[in-house]
């Protein structure tokens, strides 16, 4: 499949048969094709364009564009070849497939070579939880000496490659590439997190996972889902695709805490592989010691209680929804083989996760803490983590995304008003939506006189620092690692630790 400069080539029938019937060759079938794409704009001389249908878009409208620029072949819907009947005398290639998505995820795979079966592959799926448990993993298999790389929401990232992160989970084509540069670089394990959005598109359907991990399921995204039965079934699809692996001693981790994953949990007898479950208050595989956790400034500990009594368990990362998402680490980890000595080494190494729970040492008598927190779940435990540490007061800054799930709002208002000691209500990413609306959403779900509203995020970090004194703990919630704001269609700089540093040093000055 590569010829002398490494490049990938492959004629159109053998493609297709590798896709193992996701496509059909009608025409064409000795073509040669060097590259699959999506994006017309992205197609070359050489190139297989694969009309998807989109939300927005129809792929098959620039069936045109992708030819002119030099395409060989193209993919498109089975029901619309009365329409493409004209490539043939173009001498271009033709595919078709009863669903072009489908067909754009497996004839991916099948051109790179299907890369996650040469490798361990960890999909990770939940609404909150699943950056810090790729961090943990990271750390956890660098210490038992493998070579990971991690696939999610921050960047994509191995060996000494970053990229910034355009989606959590990459569309399947996309994905399919990383995982094939992961291989040729030496990755032996791949961690990443598979968001709702992948799991519905099917951008990870031909990933031969090991493991799935199911972290909790609470609102979001219901912008995108038609409402929370279809947001659960997407996230469920990840232990059916585990079913579908080729790989031997796969297993599935879920948090029984949740009612959502207790509930794949109590279906774990519908899977050929074992499906363990971790939890602090439900009985589980893997559990905590009763009265062992200690959530202090310095850090997380505890001693595990389940399956072995007494590992201990060092973090330096803190607040206590760590203990659920450092479980998950740990129980993923052990079941596939790896030592306790390595697990308990790998998580004491991880010094931080970006933008979750991401301490500022002001200098003043007070802390201010950056957190990515932006659904209601995440942001009462982020708060209530925050209230466990020695304090004077809460002040919290916050603010909701727009044209995203407007039911969260006034739910959000209401958790960070009970959780605070006064709450500063600003600006998120509003994007096309007015701000003022978004803030009078939130405002609608509080109903004390503990708040203030500062439309400006600038301004309400501004306020939240000249505010605080002594044993005070400043929360920012809702962008953590994120380095931009979004208002209207434009992206400008924007980082929300960055801008309360500038205001510490220009309060000394």
């Amino acid at each position: 499949m590569l010829n002398n400069n490494g490049q990938i080539k492959i004629s159109l029938a053998d493609l297709a048969e590798r896709s193992g019937g996701a496509a059909e060759a009608v025409n064409g079938g000795g073509v040669v094709v060097s590259s699959v794409e999506y994006d017309s704009r992205k197609v070359r001389r050489g190139s297989l364009f694969i009309a998807v249908e989109g939300f927005t878009s129809d792929g098959h409208r620039f069936v045109d564009t992708a030819v002119d620029n030099g395409a060989s072949a193209v993919c498109v819907a089975r029901e619309r070849l009365a329409d493409f009947g004209w490539l043939k005398d173009r001498g271009v290639g033709l595919l078709a497939a009863g669903d072009t998505r489908t067909a754009l995820s497996r004839l991916s795979a099948a051109f790179f070579g299907f890369p996650s079966r040469s490798m361990l592959a960890i999909g990770i799926t939940g609404t909150n939880g699943k950056t810090s448990i790729t961090y943990m993993l990271e750390a956890i298999m660098k210490r038992h000496g493998r070579n990971p790389g991690v696939i999610g929401t921050i960047n994509y990232r191995w060996g000494r490659r970053e990229t910034p992160a355009a989606n959590t989970t990459p569309e399947s084509r996309d994905l399919q590439e990383i995982l094939y540069r992961m291989m040729k670089d030496g990755v032996d394990t791949v961690i990443m997190e598979v968001s709702s959005h992948a799991l519905e598109l099917r951008r990870a359907d031909d990933i031969d996972f090991d493991a799935a991990v199911f972290t909790n399921l609470t609102r979001d995204h219901l912008d995108f889902h038609r409402d929370f039965e279809h947001y659960f079934n997407a996230k469920k699809r990840l232990f059916r695709l585990l079913e579908n692996s080729y790989k031997k001693g796969r297993c599935g981790v879920v948090n029984a805490d949740d009612f959502y994953g207790h509930e794949i949990y109590m279906m774990r007898n519908h899977y050929s592989y074992p499906v363990k479950s971790f939890g602090i208050e439900t009985a589980s595989d893997y559990m905590p010691l009763a009265g062992s956790v200690n959530n202090s400034m310095h850090g997380l500990s505890y001693r595990l209680g389940l399956p072995d009594t007494g590992v201990a368990v060092n973090l330096n990362l803190l607040g206590t929804f760590q203990l659920y998402n450092s479980l998950a680490a740990l129980a993923v980890a052990h079941q596939m083989g790896i030592p306790y000595d390595d697990i308990t080494g790998g998580l004491a190494d991880l010094e931080t996760v970006p933008g979750r729970f991401d301490v500022l040492k002001t200098g003043r008598g007070f802390i201010a803490i950056v957190d990515y927190a932006h659904t209601v779940d995440a942001l009462q435990k982020l708060l209530r983590s925050v209230n466990e540490l020695e304090h004077r007061r809460v002040i919290t800054v916050f603010g909701c995304g727009g044209d995203r799930d407007r039911t969260k709002r006034p739910l959000m208002g209401r958790a960070a008003e009970e959780n605070s000691d006064l709450v500063i209500v600003t600006s998120d990413n509003p994007r096309t939506e007015d701000p003022a609306l978004i803030i009078s959403e939130i405002a609608g779900g509080m109903t004390g006189n503990n708040h203030e509203i500062i439309p400006d995020r600038e301004e309400a970090i501004g306020r939240a620092m000249a505010e605080a004194g002594d044993g005070d703990i400043v929360v920012i919630a809702g962008k953590g690692h994120e380095d931009y704001q979004i208002i209207g269609t434009e992206k400008r700089h924007f980082d929300d630790k960055e801008v309360a540093a500038r205001f510490l040093q220009e309060t000394v000055r």
